[in-house]
């Protein structure tokens, strides 16, 4: 890995008339290919005086230095001095431009900075860099915020002062200041051998400029694994789609970001990261903070920009801040059903396969264990009322959502003795700990659980423990053609299987906001993509996807609406012979119930 001198009077290189670049060390300068084009044309233009200016190195090789800190390409500090005759040519000093001289700006901010600096309007950068307006204001109003100033004069100053005017710099160099920087753009722009600027006119065709989607994973613990599902998910759609053109001849590009999904500020700062990065869209699992206030806050960075933010949480409280705030979030989207339908969804089931006589339960007693966050409560008011009007007995009770006492649990099945016992618990491990304590001493309870077993390792986990388990998912894979295609290419993709949720859903996700982007004039154009997001029906290898009720969640079939066209279905599974099956609703079956006694 190249390094650079800490001192900008330090000389490294000196660059002939002819162009030829002599380092101090080898590599220091021709590693980075774009600069060097421009070395070699400031020695043979003869400059006049000094010319200082920021380099971001985001562009050349993604094998150069990265800045420790932020992982982020290198951005460069340059100095062009006149080597004065008869010898010609300059002498060049470069050095990494730390984030802390150039006040924390990102290469994005840079650019923005030195376009205003040549005294463009919001709307006249928007147009340059291919962005909305509001997330052109966006990065203004950041970046006077980073430089603690509250004029773009001001601003313009301290670009010229602390050298942070950024080269290439973007579109047409007609009508701007006569400035140093400016002048060696044009001649390099000038000079058949130099770089045209991007978004300057070119004889040959470009490629347009790529969509960029920033991705939030979890990072470690007992959701790690899962997190490798959707990160896998996520790159097989971005490759089938890049594979066949990509978007309108745009390519899409991926930008995976791993967090503690249990800290909210962690999600929240991912969030701004990306918003930094400006990407196009950001994508985000599950979060365990998901009270009303703290999504509120992991929300807002995206909100702010207007980039579309997909997650899916499986969250009441995200569902009501969307239709509540609508104004604020109105570009965030989840792309499953609200947790609180789990109740509805197993009271439903269960009384089918009573009253078909598939299953005959030894009383009309159920017990539930709920998480004991009241953020994700899953069995509400309204599943107790249907499971009285069902003839049902239920009792609640709730337990630790990260260490729950397994034997105090299943003691207290012992004393109620149910007929079924449903576990809200979302932890593959542990739930599968519980499967196994549980089997220990027969019972003719019936196990229903939620989501976790869709994690591939689960049955492993279980040791052989799950057979006649029942478990439910309200964004699961399939078992159709779309299903069995996209398990066939994750397989082939990554030597290994998809689980049932989790990838099939990122995959999903990336689809849908290719398909909302093909519709737009302009995909970078933020409200425009929205408004299609929330307009488009999308079907994917886990159902159907809609955005169209004022919450933007998608619905749940059947619980929420009895068109499956515009959702995705509540579907149980039961483990038979060590694999799943889907056994409801219909028409999504894919074997019928088995007994487990």
């Amino acid at each position: 890995m190249s390094t650079y001198p800490p001192r900008s009077s330090e000389m490294i290189a000196v660059v002939s008339r002819a162009g030829e670049i002599r380092e101090r060390h080898r590599g220091e300068i021709t590693v980075h290919a774009g600069l060097s084009r421009y070395l070699r044309t400031a020695a043979r233009v003869e400059l006049p005086a000094p010319v200082c200016f920021a380099w971001d190195t985001a562009p050349d090789p993604a094998t150069l230095p990265k800045e420790p800190d932020t992982g982020r390409p290198q951005i460069l500090r340059v100095r062009i001095t006149p080597a004065g005759r008869p010898s010609g040519g300059c002498h060049v000093e470069v050095r990494p431009f730390t984030p802390e001289e150039r006040s924390g700006l990102t290469g994005r901010e840079l650019q923005v900075l030195t376009l205003v600096a040549c005294g463009l309007t919001n709307p006249d950068i928007a147009t340059r860099l291919t962005v909305s307006r509001r997330t052109a204001a966006t990065h203004v109003e950041r970046l006077l915020h980073k430089l603690g100033v509250t004029s773009r004069a001001a601003a313009t100053a301290i670009a010229l002062d602390r050298d942070l005017f950024t080269l290439p710099v973007r579109g047409e160099l007609t009508g701007l200041p006569s400035l140093g920087p400016l002048r060696l753009e044009a001649a390099v722009r000038d000079n058949p051998g130099g770089p045209s600027a991007l978004g300057a006119p070119r004889r040959r065709v470009t490629r347009p400029r790529p969509l960029v989607i920033g991705a939030v994973y979890p990072s470690a613990g007992d959701w790690f694994g899962d997190g490798l599902q959707m990160e896998q998910g996520t790159r097989l759609a971005v490759d089938e789609i890049n594979e066949r053109g990509g978007v309108a001849g745009r390519r899409i590009e991926h930008i995976p970001l791993r967090v503690n999904i249990q800290d909210g500020r962690a999600m929240q700062h991912a969030i701004e990261r990306l918003v930094g990065e400006d990407v196009d869209a950001i994508t985000t699992g599950y979060t365990l903070q998901r009270s009303r206030d703290s999504l509120s806050a992991q929300f807002l960075p995206a909100a702010t920009a207007g980039s579309p933010l997909l997650h899916h949480s499986t969250s009441a409280s995200a569902a009501d801040l969307i239709a509540d705030e609508s104004d604020t979030f109105s570009n965030v989207f989840q792309v499953c059903g609200r947790e609180s339908v789990y109740g509805i969804g197993f009271v439903r089931t269960l009384t089918t396969l009573r009253d078909s006589g598939a299953w005959r339960p030894a009383s009309n007693r159920l017990q539930v264990f709920d998480t004991d966050d009241t953020d994700m409560t899953t069995f509400t008011p309204s599943a107790i009322e249907a499971a009285e009007r069902a003839g049902w007995r239920p009792a609640v009770e709730h337990i630790s959502s990260f260490s729950p006492d397994w034997t105090t649990v299943i003691q207290r099945i012992r004393d109620l003795d149910p007929a079924a016992v449903m576990v809200a618990h979302f932890t593959a491990a542990q739930l599968a700990a519980f499967v196994r304590q549980f089997r220990r001493e027969p019972s003719d309870a019936l196990l229903y659980a939620l989501y976790s077993p869709s994690v591939p390792q689960f049955l492993d986990q279980a040791d052989g423990r799950a057979e006649g388990l029942l478990w439910a998912t309200v964004s699961g894979v399939y078992g159709d053609n779309f299903g069995h295609e996209f398990e066939r290419r994750f397989l082939q993709r990554f030597g290994s299987a998809s689980g049932l949720s989790s990838a099939g859903i990122r995959y999903d996700m990336i689809h849908l906001l290719a398909a909302a982007w093909s519709q737009c004039d302009s995909p970078h154009d933020t409200e425009e993509v929205n408004r299609v997001l929330r307009r488009i029906v999308h079907r994917g290898v886990n159902g159907s996807y809609h955005f169209g009720s004022p919450d933007q969640t998608n619905l749940v079939y059947p619980d929420q609406t009895t068109d499956p066209s515009i959702a995705q279905a509540h579907l149980v599974y039961q483990v038979q012979d060590g694999h799943h099956h889907i056994i409801a609703p219909a028409p999504y079956s894919t074997a019928p119930f088995r007994p487990t006694a």
